[in-house]
């Protein structure tokens, strides 16, 4: 996978979060559920251009391995 791409899913990953996909609580519920809903569109437009399915968990792996080498 592009290093381009991965930064993408990592940025798509982040937003997925609950503190972040609910703006700490400031959102509605209906309102983070569209958030969500816009986010996983924007991850499977991103899994066509791989050509393949890219789960949460692979990119949060890639996330990890890059914290431990970084501290």
């Amino acid at each position: 996978m592009k290093q381009s791409i991965r930064e993408q899913f990592e940025d798509l990953t982040y937003k997925l979060s609950p503190e972040h996909l609910y703006c700490d609580g400031e959102i509605s519920q209906s309102e983070g559920n569209r958030r969500y809903r816009q986010i996983k569109k924007e991850w499977k437009f991103l899994e066509k251009k791989v050509g393949r399915k890219v789960t949460e968990e692979e990119i949060e792996k890639v996330l990890y391995k890059q914290y431990i080498k970084d501290n």
